[in-house]
């Protein structure tokens, strides 16, 4: 298998650079449904653009969590699993050691802390663990 890739590799450097840009043209990128609605990582702007987004047709949880937070490592899939394409919420997470000055705007004073935005505002809070029952409550009450 490793030969023939190999081969193919060679196959492909022989044959000219005419060859090689139409091999790699023929690729298509493209965002998956669920890139779009987990914003993991996200940085100020795209908190500005998106959880601040009075226009928004749903409601954005927003996870702060820190690296180093056990709690927050067990959360965030939890809320990945309640925020999938077809449900109507969108997940996006914040790094307080990245971003201390956004997490301190929204009284981030423990981990995990996550913020539930609808309309641009924010609509409820929950501080640390949560489990799946907690979390089905916390999204009804949005």
């Amino acid at each position: 298998m490793i030969g023939q890739s190999l081969r193919s590799v060679r196959t492909i450097a022989q044959a000219g650079p005419s060859f090689r840009t139409f091999a790699l043209s023929q690729r298509s990128f493209h965002a998956s449904r669920v890139a779009r609605d987990h914003y993991l990582n996200a940085n100020e702007e795209e908190f500005n653009a998106r959880a601040l987004d009075e226009s928004s047709p749903k409601p954005i949880l927003v996870d702060f969590y820190a690296a180093w937070c056990q709690p927050c490592r067990v959360l965030t899939p939890l809320l990945k699993s309640h925020t999938q394409p077809e449900s109507g919420y969108d997940l996006m997470t914040v790094d307080v050691d990245e971003f201390p000055d956004l997490a301190a705007k929204y009284k981030v004073s423990a981990l995990p802390t996550v913020v539930a935005f609808k309309d641009g505002k924010v609509k409820n809070k929950f501080v640390g663990f949560r489990g799946e029952a907690d979390i089905k409550k916390f999204l009804e009450m949005l």
